[in-house]
């Protein structure tokens, strides 16, 4: 009778067990993001020069962007991609002998007028750039990641926004781009580097 109840019990909790896992687990959902981007620079971006530890020369804009975000594909994602797009405390340190650099901001897409207000997504966005936005020069080409949380009528809903992101930066500071395979890319190489995380 003991050796039964003990059987019992064990079948029980292994089913409990189950049950707290598969309602753990939830329902899993990828979508497709495509947009394109377009942002101008709000504040004007500043300058700032020094030597790097390796001797060489570097500079550092700070600023940000402002803009708007709009959807290839609308309907591929449980969200509305297009609406208002600001990108805040945007940091930006360049080689100037390289011209390789790392952009770091926050990156925060509004819902559109006549929707739900507050943000869809806002999170970091991480940039590997090569170039130097001058007006003799050729705009720098960008490329990183955005990984930023998403939410729904306001309120933080678990999801997230993750993608490999393409910017051209011009010498105005106005910055053009896509993310996702819909919208044509922008044919830049995979960008790396090596960095102390220091600015100027």
């Amino acid at each position: 009778m003991h050796r039964i109840r003990t059987v019992l019990l064990t079948i029980v909790s292994v089913l409990a067990v189950a049950a707290v896992a598969a309602a753990a687990a939830g329902v899993p959902e990828i979508d497709k993001a495509n947009v394109t981007i377009r942002l101008s620079a709000k504040p004007t971006f500043a300058a700032k020069q020094c030597v790097g530890e390796d001797g060489q020369s570097y500079i550092t804009y700070r600023g940000g962007w402002s803009g708007a975000e709009t959807e290839v594909t609308p309907g591929s994602t449980d969200y509305i991609l297009s609406g208002p797009l600001t990108v805040k405390n945007v940091v930006w340190t360049i080689n100037t002998q390289t011209q390789r650099g790392v952009l770091t901001g926050t990156a925060t897409l509004t819902s559109p007028v006549g929707t739900t207000t507050g943000p869809v997504y806002s999170g970091p966005l991480k940039l590997i750039t090569q170039g130097v936005p001058t007006a003799a020069g050729p705009a720098a080409k960008a490329r990183g990641w955005l990984a930023a949380p998403t939410y729904t009528a306001g309120a933080l809903d678990g999801g997230s926004i993750l993608a490999n992101i393409e910017l051209k930066i011009t010498a105005t500071f106005t910055a053009t781009g896509v993310f996702g395979d819909a919208p044509a890319g922008l044919g830049t190489p995979s960008y790396a580097v090596a960095t102390a995380n220091q600015t100027c």
